[in-house]
């Protein structure tokens, strides 16, 4: 029989020992009702042994993030699990119905374990409760979901996925009809609806109400893609561009290929060993195009090929990155200074409007407003979270704004849209528009950092600087809440500077949604943002400084590491 003892050892560290009495309960719950159920039962009876991980899997349920639901594969409330995918779409089911009369809702999945099971639960769930539910037959990006949203005149997609989390998670993203992801009192509403189910009460599934599409709407998108790109249109000049690209064992391989194929791009190498999906990623177990591990193996590619230029994908294909070799040494381009790369170009070859606007987030570099305000290019920031430039994008379209007026939007996270058909951020047109910037740059013998340099030169360099810091399960929780606590109390001194502003999204008017993030200025011009992960178990630190042994940056990691 379990025993409490050994969660209790753990509670004369912790102090909690409510949360765990609750934990233990609810995982007695989950060995009685899933009896039959014997994987399951066999991955609860693994915890029996594991009470600060059965802790953790129970103690809360999953919830809306940043981006959806997410969460560590496994058993529990706080895992991601069939119990959980059920819980979530009847929940979703419910909102549909409410408001809609014959709702309809598209669902793709990438390449990461249970992806495609979870995608097929879903629809058989929807469909039992009256929504038509549209699946694509393999696995498809983000971006294509997302344009599948409007082409098929849809209420609501789903995407089964964790977008470059490590391997051993998963997660569920929800769209509403414009094609970004649902955000405030839509996402509260389905929240709450999904709060309202049981684990394990009778949800009925079926098939009647399913349709597998076919390839027609891949092909559509690609096709307004090309419609659109590239902005260059100099004849030669992208066939003598070689490119390495890795799509990480996930969703991007046969887009991105065909795209730069069809727009002239004919030295392109696919990384053999990230070329199929593979849900363990065994050659890169976070597949993560803003960390440079995630390109060893096309690094080797790129080495024996000579080629000139590394474009990776995560598994989902919203996001996307680049690396290659300058003065001698691997570099990887960061999210901030690829968008500075693409606004850049952007402005030499598309047309700029009276009205045009860029969007980015508050966390992404203020260089793009120099940029923008040489060109006449008006900046909205909003919080982090692709979301909310999408919902810009249709708000825009709806108040009546000028066709065209949309110019860019990009996150620091690799995140870009060049173009506007779709509502969140997209790797393919984006790869593409990264290939085309680095053939037109070797056209005229520089690379991509080349350039970059010459974009400092001319409009002041900014140096920014992003930090994670881990602090998992409940005890990173408690001492998450804390460090803001800390950031928010101004109980803290910073040496040689002195904090000018300080800025609480969660409790001061921004204009923008409430969000549990700070941000501080100093005498010194420089700035910090803080604010935990909506996806991981992390604070971020973003930091727009001098350089990273100023004193502003080096109070920051003082600060931190002391919670360490």
């Amino acid at each position: 029989m379990f025993q409490l003892s050994p969660i209790y050892g753990i509670l004369d560290t912790m102090g909690n020992a409510a949360i765990y009495e609750k934990s233990v309960s609810e995982y007695r719950r989950w060995l009685e009702k899933t009896r039959g159920d014997e994987d399951t039962q066999a991955r609860l009876a693994a915890l029996k042994d594991e009470p600060e991980e059965l802790a953790e899997s129970f103690y809360k349920s999953l919830t809306f993030g940043t981006s959806g639901i997410r969460g560590i594969l496994g058993p529990g409330t706080n895992r991601i699990n069939p119990y959980v995918i059920r819980r979530v779409t009847k929940g979703l089911a419910s909102y549909l119905l409410t408001k809609c009369a014959e709702p309809k809702a598209v669902i793709s999945y990438d390449s990461r374990e249970m992806s495609e099971d979870f995608a097929r639960l879903t629809a058989r769930i929807l469909s039992a409760a009256g929504v038509k539910a549209y699946i694509f037959p393999v696995l498809t990006p983000v971006p294509v979901l997302s344009f599948a949203i409007r082409e098929l005149s849809c209420d609501a997609g789903i995407m089964i996925t964790a977008s470059h989390n490590p391997r051993i998670f998963n997660g569920y993203k929800v769209y509403n009809s414009e094609g970004y992801q649902v955000t405030g009192e839509v996402a509260d509403d389905i929240q709450s609806r999904i709060e309202a189910v049981d684990y394990f009460d009778d949800i009925p599934e079926s098939g009647d109400k399913i349709e597998v599409l076919g390839d027609l709407t891949g092909e559509k998108f690609k096709a307004q893609i090309l419609s659109e790109m590239p902005y260059n249109k100099e004849p030669g000049c992208n066939g003598e561009l070689s490119v390495v690209y890795t799509p990480l064992n996930g969703a991007g391989r046969d887009y991105v290929t065909d795209v730069l194929a069809r727009s002239g791009f004919s030295q392109v190498t696919v990384v053999p060993s990230q070329a199929e999906p593979d849900s363990t990623f065994s050659t890169c177990p976070v597949p993560n195009p803003e960390k440079i591990h995630a390109y060893n193996e096309a690094f080797k590619v790129l080495d024996e090929i000579k080629g000139d230029i590394i474009i990776a994908t995560d598994p989902d294909s919203d996001r996307v990155g680049a690396a290659l070799i300058h003065d001698g040494t691997k570099v990887l381009i960061s999210g901030n200074q690829m968008g500075i790369l693409m606004l850049d170009y952007m402005t030499k070859f598309k047309d700029i409007k009276p009205d045009s606007f860029i969007v980015r987030s508050i966390v992404s570099t203020p260089l793009v407003d120099r940029i923008a305000e040489r060109h006449g290019i008006k900046v909205i920031k909003t919080l982090t979270g692709f979301k909310y430039i999408g919902e810009i994008i249709s708000l825009n379209d709806r108040d009546g704004g000028a066709a065209g007026s949309y110019f860019f939007g990009f996150e620091e996270s690799c995140g870009f849209l060049p173009e506007p058909f779709i509502r969140d951020k997209d790797g393919i047109s984006s790869a593409l528009l990264i290939a085309e910037m680095a053939a037109y740059y070797k056209s005229r013998g520089k690379n991509l950092m080349e350039r970059l340099s010459e974009i400092y030169g001319e409009y002041g360099a900014c140096m920014d600087r992003n930090r994670s810091y881990a602090f998992e399960g409940l005890k990173g929780e408690e001492k998450r809440r804390r460090i803001m606590e800390f950031f928010r109390s101004g109980e803290f001194s910073f040496w040689g500077v002195t904090v000018t502003e300080r800025t609480d999204y969660l409790k001061d008017d921004t204009g923008l949604p409430e969000a549990d993030v700070m941000e501080l200025a100093f005498d010194t011009g420089e700035r910090v943002i803080i604010r935990p992960s909506g996806t991981e178990p992390l604070i971020k630190i973003y930091l727009f400084v001098k350089s990273a042994s100023s004193p502003a940056a080096l109070a920051v990691k003082k600060a931190m590491d002391d919670f360490q």
